[in-house]
């Protein structure tokens, strides 16, 4: 029997060429890892700029706070030398002497128990005063509340700088005292009169520190007449907003 032609084996030589030739597929994978390593440099590139922009930003506004707060302490620096040369400026001084009795008398109520001058507030004695006694009588507090509530308000609004104060001045008329127990003369009752209502304003809330007294007796008649009406137009308290120094705290 005739035997068949014999081949060689596909086998080895299919392993032949896959050694030769390397796969295909390998290709397109390392294309797409050079592509991606491009990609995360491109982007560390990007937040490497945007790092550098940031401390650029960083650096300049920190140097424009710097510049802000050096305006900021001349502008302090600047007002507080303004407010220093209005506290001693005696034409600052009149034109708010004049704000203050012209706001006075907007806000008071109206009320023949005092009245408001360009330059001083005037309060009758008579209906707040015991006769012949240096203090208020509780008839008399409760009168002078309202008023009390006003000064409160207005002194409030005064510049702390200033060196303002609220003097408190008792008059008395022409006639000398007679067989009064407490007190010898009208100085000494003018003086109690003006103590008593200091006191009285402290206890409204009123700075005390901003406040002082006086007695003035018959030395500044507001009539030198000697009927009973002159006598009681001479009887009254003044409050005068004057400037000089202050005490010491």
């Amino acid at each position: 029997m005739r035997r068949g032609r014999q081949f060689p084996s596909a086998i080895p030589l299919l392993l032949a060429l896959l050694a030769v030739s390397p796969a295909p597929a390998e290709q397109p994978c390392e294309a797409l890892i050079k592509q991606s390593n491009a990609q995360l440099d491109a982007m560390r590139r990007h937040a490497a700029s945007i790092e550098d922009s940031l401390q650029t930003l960083s650096d300049a506004l920190q140097r424009a706070e710097a510049r802000n707060a050096e305006q900021t302490r001349e502008i302090e620096r600047l007002e507080a030398e303004l407010r220093a040369q209005r506290a001693v400026n005696p034409q600052e001084h009149e034109r708010q002497r004049r704000e203050f009795y012209r706001e006075l008398r907007r806000r008071l109520p109206v009320s023949a128990l005092y009245e408001v001058l360009p330059d001083r507030l005037i309060v009758a004695s008579d209906p707040v005063f015991i006769f012949g006694k240096g203090e208020l009588g509780a008839e008399g507090q409760d009168r002078l509340t309202p008023l009390a509530d006003t000064l409160r308000g207005l002194v409030a609004q005064m510049p702390a700088e200033f060196p303002w104060r609220l003097r408190i001045e008792g008059h008395s008329d022409s006639r000398p005292l007679r067989a009064n127990p407490r007190f010898d003369s009208n100085w000494e009752l003018s003086s109690a009169r003006a103590v008593s209502l200091l006191q009285f304003l402290v206890a409204q809330g009123l700075p005390e520190d901003r406040l002082s007294a006086v007695g003035l007796a018959d030395t500044e008649l507001r009539d030198p007449g000697g009927s009973s009406a002159a006598h009681r137009r001479n009887r009254r308290i003044e409050i005068h907003l004057v400037y000089g120094l202050l005490p010491p705290a």
